[in-house]
């Protein structure tokens, strides 16, 4: 049976290395730092505040690492870090496998420290043996106005450390993240600033079938078989896993209203503005996508859908700008298709 404990053994068979170990007969003192899609010019990065090497051979997996949400002065991440014995069969006691720190460094454009990752759920890893470590539930998260100066593309840089009960491992992984060039372009003077209100909206409901009428025209306020629309809704998996896109241009962000200083303003389906205009909805044209894989996992919340081309923002004019929320889902049928309720504001 193959062993990723057993390979260094192996391969160091002139060392006596000792038993059950993580480590390999040799450490990588320049390590590569993956990305996770494609290779980067920063990935030969060591980070200043940890250069400690990492292990060839190793049980350290990281899994689905990436970005969950961009808000407005936040960025999350999601992703998990597990280690893998399923292939082991020398680990004299398997309840000595653990994690012994798991560290987060975010390095900026210039490949120096900044910025500052942190967790909502603290991890101890002294008191408790901890083998899994996922970050969406610790709350992992970086505050985009906290020990930052430029914009651009970042890197939250993971290191994790565990042992064997004997020798320990060490690996690492990365996850890249933008600081939008809003949070660095300096305010206008308040004697050149021009004000503009936002424009009005207006609100209508539409109803969308993922397995007939999938598609929604917002021109006509209505969904139709066409394979092309505004806004397209399409099945991914039988889990009610709906995919969010568009074949005219438009562009989606989730509203970034719960980030801002008030919480008067965190609409949803039951707490609704009463004279919605643009500016009631907030958003970063750096969050905006092609498409979301599967929207409906954000629940209760705001898109915003801004046709570029179109949407000219502080010029009184509403045109381009649609904001969105489900107020109602059917129960998925064995194909996945649902009926989906959708709450819409609209230019007037």
């Amino acid at each position: 049976m193959s062993s990723k404990f057993l390979t260094p053994l192996i391969l160091c068979s002139s060392i006596a290395l000792g038993a059950f170990s993580f480590i390999a007969c040799s450490e990588d003192s320049n390590p590569e730092i993956p990305g996770t899609g494609t290779p980067s010019s920063s990935s030969h990065y060591i980070q200043p505040e940890d250069k400690t090497p990492i292990t060839a051979e190793t049980a350290i997996v990281f899994r689905d690492l990436g970005v969950s949400s961009k808000l407005l002065t936040k960025v999350k991440f999601q992703g998990a870090i597990t280690l893998d014995v399923s292939d082991s069969n020398i680990v004299a006691d398997i309840n000595a496998v653990r994690f012994t720190d798991i560290k987060f460094d975010i390095v900026n454009p210039s490949r120096t420290s900044s910025g500052k990752a942190e967790t909502i759920t603290p991890l101890d890893y002294n008191a408790t043996r901890i083998t899994t470590v996922n970050l969406a539930e610790s709350g992992l998260f970086t505050n985009l106005d906290e020990n930052y100066s430029e914009c651009g593309t970042y890197r939250l840089i993971i290191t994790a450390k565990a042992t064997d009960g004997i020798k320990e491992s060490v690996s690492r992984d990365s996850i890249e993240f933008e600081r939008p060039i809003e949070k660095c372009q300096a305010p206008e003077s308040s004697s050149s600033e021009v004000v503009v209100p936002g424009a009005p909206l207006d609100t209508i409901s539409i109803k969308v079938n993922t397995k007939t009428d999938k598609c929604l025209s917002f021109a006509t306020g209505r969904a139709s078989a066409d394979a092309t629309g505004d806004v397209c809704f399409s099945v991914t998996g039988t889990q009610g896993n709906v995919r969010l896109s568009s074949t005219t241009g438009i562009k989606f962000a989730v509203y970034a209203n719960a980030e801002n200083d008030t919480r008067l303003d965190d609409w949803s389906k039951n707490w609704l503005p009463e004279n919605p205009t643009t500016d009631s909805f907030i958003y970063l044209s750096s969050a905006l996508k092609d498409e979301y894989p599967n929207f409906l996992e954000v629940t209760d919340v705001f898109f915003v859908a801004i046709n570029p081309n179109v949407y000219k923002p502080n010029t009184g004019s509403a045109a381009g700008f649609y904001a969105f929320i489900v107020t109602e889902t059917s129960t998925p049928d064995t194909n996945g298709d649902m009926v989906l309720t959708l709450l819409v504001y609209k230019a007037k």
